[in-house]
């Protein structure tokens, strides 16, 4: 299995290395999509990251009281499914804010899909 930056990282946060040879223990099961999201993330140059910057000022995700909606509910929906501890270790594994929420956003996806809402923030890391 291939390990991006993000998994190693979320890994050396929990002080807990199995969390690379299981991660199903840690993430939850929606586990695989995040494995391969952070190994997209680890693809992406500079200028993806300013184009997803971008997409979510279009989609008005940059808004203060959105913004916290958004990643309210995302976050609720990652301790749902994870706990906090390991949420905590998700946000913390990739450096930049939004592919953070597009993380907590996929570890909840099931729950946040089942309310009938958007995938927002992942939607603006593809098709780069």
């Amino acid at each position: 299995m291939k390990i991006s930056e993000s998994h190693q990282c979320f890994a050396d946060h929990l002080d807990d290395q199995t969390a690379l040879e299981y991660p199903e223990r840690f993430l939850g099961p929606n586990w695989k999509d995040v494995l391969n999201f952070w190994i997209y993330l680890d693809t992406l140059s500079d200028g993806d990251f300013r184009l997803i910057v971008e997409r979510c000022r279009a989609l008005d995700l940059d808004v203060g009281a959105r913004v916290f909606d958004e990643y309210s509910a995302r976050s609720a929906a990652a301790v749902d499914t994870i706990g906090g501890e390991y949420k905590t270790a998700a946000w913390y594994a990739h450096p930049t804010l939004l592919g953070a929420c597009a993380t907590l956003e996929l570890i909840g996806s099931h729950k946040i899909l089942e309310q009938n809402k958007p995938l927002s923030f992942l939607l603006t890391h593809l098709n780069l």
